[in-house]
């Protein structure tokens, strides 16, 4: 594979997801898994599952990975300046705008688009999660796992790296049908 096109597809994947991890995703799925075949969905869950953990922008260290798997170190650094470089841009030119757009006379005008920015973005997050789900929850533990966690993390807002441990854990211990098979037994 072509560095330049791996520069030019991270960079398309950078400047067009906006709203985080999982907008990111699901533009990542769209274009690489979807568009180009170059991964499976598999390798991008992969990639999310061993880069949760790491402190940090979880989405650039998805980049990062998913770039090591297309070419290496060089594919990996490629990946991530490209794919970061659309949002220091813009980061810079909203920094510029910023004294401007909040003060107070503008932020009535504001407020109907930020809430259907952030009512899209939700959106997307479920979309991503349905789409993760169908692909990894395929088993009674790994449901089970999934619950555990959502509930954990939603009703009493449970540290995020310590449900990932726990189920790691967990999955040592009683492994899934699914890891079965992945070994090859």
């Amino acid at each position: 594979m072509r560095y330049s096109t791996v520069w030019w597809v991270f960079l398309k994947i950078g400047a067009t997801a906006w709203g985080g991890l999982g907008a990111a995703l699901a533009i990542v799925e769209q274009e690489l898994v979807d568009g180009r075949g170059w991964l499976t969905r598999d390798d991008v869950s992969e990639a999310l599952t061993y880069t949760k953990l790491l402190p940090g922008s979880t989405v650039v260290q998805v980049v990062s990975y998913l770039g090591y798997r297309l070419g290496g170190w060089p594919g990996s650094a490629l990946a991530t300046a490209a794919f970061v470089l659309p949002s220091a841009v813009a980061m810079l030119l909203l920094a510029a705008l910023y004294a401007g757009a909040t003060a107070p006379e503008n932020l009535p005008v504001l407020a109907p688009a930020i809430t259907g920015l952030t009512a899209a973005v939700v959106g997307i997050l479920l979309a991503t999660t349905w789409r993760l789900a169908k692909s990894n929850v395929s088993d009674p533990l790994s449901a089970a796992l999934a619950v555990g966690a959502f509930v954990a993390g939603a009703l009493f807002d449970a540290n995020a790296a310590i449900l990932v441990i726990a189920a790691g854990l967990v999955g040592v211990v009683a492994p899934s049908p699914r890891t079965d098979e992945r070994k090859g037994r």
